[in-house]
């Protein structure tokens, strides 16, 4: 007694000391929580890596933030994990996205200032904003700027603070970093400011920082722009003039050039015009321009000129072209947007002979001339391009114009001679395909035209082949069809010939497509195919009119009929030669092999008859030659040949036929040579469906035979 008691005592002193233990261990967790906090945040004060922060569960701390390198990242894990007290570090810090170029941008709008871009940290980002606030700006956009890698080295706050010191001497403007190069933008309050300014980013720049762009324009009319724009018998003339006398010889200019034409002036003087000649000069070449069409604007631009309008015919269109070729002295066309004549119907070619590439009809623009004359010249290398393609208006819009174009060049290198001809967005390809495989690969293209294009590719023909060669080969690794078919539909008859005459076998199909094909290729191929699957291995091939069958029939009398056969089907136009030999008699086995060598072979073929007829069809003759080949391996075994139908029609009449049906495989497997004292026949007609009945798949496999083989007595 006394040793139980002392054992209670034992247990309840080691419980309690348990619940002590977990109290103080739940109450101390809190503590050591936020003491480790305060140390980590001490610690990645310290390593300068304040972008991470720790978050603890007992003594696990779990990091989180976004660094700028993975260096970054490696230093923290370290620091966190060595500090004391830690006991394991997870990372579920990420890597800031990296930005090329690394952009930033301020606009100036009055006393507004707008930000935008990437920063490479927290810090940077409170010291650009303190800047903007001590410049006495306004902010917005502050929550434009993203976080990101890819700062140039060095200081990038201290950038954007010299950045931000030069849009301040302007009253509106743009800056913009972008990498390490600066660029500046605005106009001007006076002309000191522009000259301090200028002086500023054109010499040495901090921080290695280099100028990329400087537009900021003084205070003077910049661009210096004089534009007149011409609708019918008015002209009306807007922008700047350098003095009154220019605008006295600005009028005198335009009256002898567009006699009888109302002026309306609204120029104002300005200061920034070129050399008041050079720019009287241009004025002049643009009353010309102005004097051949009605709707017609020119407007000369420092020293830029800019044509804008449309032509009334193809002449004056060409005259216009021919003038932008010669601008006056000190000025260059930069913009020559005059829309040609409208062609109806719009209409273009592109033509592939043996002597080379051929173009004509229209384009919509000179862009358009030219990413046309570079894909072609791409898709020919060296070839000769020849023809002339006017420009016109009329047509479709450029983006689908264009898409059109590079479709019909990617088209016509298909063909080996060929044309194609547009009518709008409507493509028509004529032509001969280079070989088999640019003749599908263009046929496929047919089902992918660019959108808003309609394209029609019936004229367009296969590679011709001579000579056609057509050829199936069986083994024991199954079926390989090469050579040529002349269209698909073709092909799909020979595929489904393969699938029907062929029990299941591989089919490795090699075949291309090739126009050429004699007349009757269709028939006789399948007439060849027909004798090629009555034989156990063997090869079928097609040269023009020549069909050549050999291989191994599986027995002796096979061979002629298969001989008979092929020349009964063939048309006069083929001549049929047959080189077939018999296959030696496979090794003898019981009748349970036996049994599972026929099981195999229904298993991949059925035994097919006319419709309502116990009359075996052709397609079938290889599948009993199987059989009955398979039968003279196992003499000693006996065969029940059983008949059965679906339940369409009268049960007596399915009876008999399922019968009759019977009767007639075994009568093929007697005339084969399998002796008849081992055949036996029965019908079972609808009564033993394997499927239901109601589905056409259904009753296909109701209507079958079956063959049971028992061992028997022996030859």
């Amino acid at each position: 007694m006394g040793a139980r008691w002392r054992a209670w005592v034992l247990a309840l002193g080691v419980l309690a000391w348990a619940g002590v233990a977990a109290f103080t261990l739940v109450t101390a967790r809190g503590p050591i929580e936020e003491d480790l906090t305060r140390n980590a945040e001490a610690v990645l004060a310290r390593t300068g890596e304040s972008w991470a922060t720790a978050r603890f569960e007992g003594r696990d701390a779990t990091l989180e933030g976004e660094s700028l390198a993975e260096e970054a990242r490696a230093k923290v894990r370290a620091s966190l994990a060595n500090m004391f007290g830690v006991r394991a570090v997870h990372d579920a810090t990420t890597l800031l996205p990296e930005r090329r170029p690394f952009t930033f941008s301020a606009v100036k709008d009055a006393r507004m200032i707008s930000l935008d871009g990437y920063v490479p940290s927290h810090y940077a980002l409170a010291r650009i904003v303190a800047a903007v606030k001590a410049s006495g700006n306004g902010l917005t956009g502050q929550d434009r700027l993203v976080r990101a890698r890819g700062a140039p080295a060095g200081d990038f706050a201290g950038l954007v603070e010299f950045a931000l010191t030069q849009l301040n001497r302007l009253p509106s403007g743009r800056i913009t970093l972008s990498d390490g190069a600066f660029a500046i933008e605005g106009r001007a309050p006076d002309l000191a400011t522009y000259g301090a300014l200028a002086e500023t980013v054109r010499g040495p720049l901090p921080y290695g920082m280099t100028l990329a762009r400087f537009a900021v324009r003084p205070p003077v009319a910049s661009p210096f722009v004089w534009s007149a724009s011409r609708e019918g018998d008015t002209l009306r003339v807007s922008g700047f003039v350098p003095s009154d006398a220019a605008r006295a010889e600005v009028a005198r200019a335009v009256a002898e050039a567009l006699p009888g034409v109302t002026v309306r002036d609204d120029t104002h003087l300005a200061d920034g015009a070129p050399s008041t000649d050079l720019w009287l000069k241009a004025v002049r070449y643009a009353g010309r321009l102005l004097a051949q069409a009605p709707q017609l604007q020119v407007t000369v631009a420092d020293s830029t000129i800019t044509v804008e309008g449309s032509a009334p015919t193809f002449a004056v269109f060409e005259a216009l072209a021919a003038a932008r070729k010669a601008p006056p002295e000190g000025f260059q066309v930069t913009r020559f947007a005059v829309d040609p004549p409208r062609a109806a119907p719009f209409t273009w070619q592109i033509e592939r002979t043996a002597d080379g590439i051929r173009l004509g009809g229209y384009v919509p623009s000179e862009e358009a001339r030219r990413l046309l004359s570079d894909a072609v010249r791409s898709a020919f290398p060296g070839v000769s391009v020849q023809g002339e393609m006017r420009l016109a208006s009329g047509g479709p819009p450029a983006d689908v114009w264009g898409a059109g174009a590079n479709f019909a060049v990617a088209q016509l290198a298909r063909l080996r001679i060929g044309r194609i001809a547009a009518s709008g967005a409507t493509l028509t390809l004529r032509g001969e395909a280079l070989d088999s495989s640019a003749y599908q690969a263009l046929t496929k293209a047919m089902g992918a035209v660019p959108a808003g294009v309609s394209a029609t590719a019936e004229g367009v023909e296969p590679p011709r082949i001579s000579p056609y060669v057509f050829a199936v080969r069986r083994d024991g690794e199954g079926l390989t069809v090469s050579g040529f078919f002349p269209d698909e539909k073709t092909h799909l008859a020979l595929l489904a010939a393969l699938e029907r005459d062929f029990l299941k076998e591989k089919v490795n199909d090699l075949s291309a497509i090739g126009g050429g094909a004699p007349v009757g290729f269709l028939p006789a191929a399948v007439a060849g195919l027909s004798g090629l699957a009555r034989v156990a291995n063997g090869e079928l091939t097609i040269t023009d009119t020549q069909l050549r069958l050999s291989g191994s029939a599986l027995r002796g009398r096979a061979a002629s009929e298969i001989e008979n056969e092929l020349k009964r089907d063939l048309k006069s136009s083929f001549v049929a030669e047959t080189v077939l030999d018999v296959t030696a008699p496979g090794a003898l086995v019981g009748a349970q092999e036996c049994q599972g060598l026929i099981s195999d072979l229904m298993g991949r073929g059925t035994i097919l008859f006319d419709t309502g007829s116990a009359r075996i069809d052709r397609h079938s003759l290889g599948l009993l030659d199987r059989l009955a080949f398979v039968l003279q391996r196992c003499p000693s075994a006996v065969v029940d040949v059983s008949g059965h139908t679906d339940s369409v029609g009268e049960a007596a009449a399915n009876q008999r036929l399922s019968e009759a049906r019977a009767v007639a495989v075994a009568g093929f497997l007697a005339d084969a040579g399998i002796a008849r004292e081992r055949l036996t026949t029965s019908g079972h007609g609808a009564s033993q469906p394997v499927a239901l009945n109601d589905t056409e798949a259904g009753r296909a496999q109701n209507r079958r035979i079956v063959f049971v083989v028992k061992e028997g007595r022996g030859p």
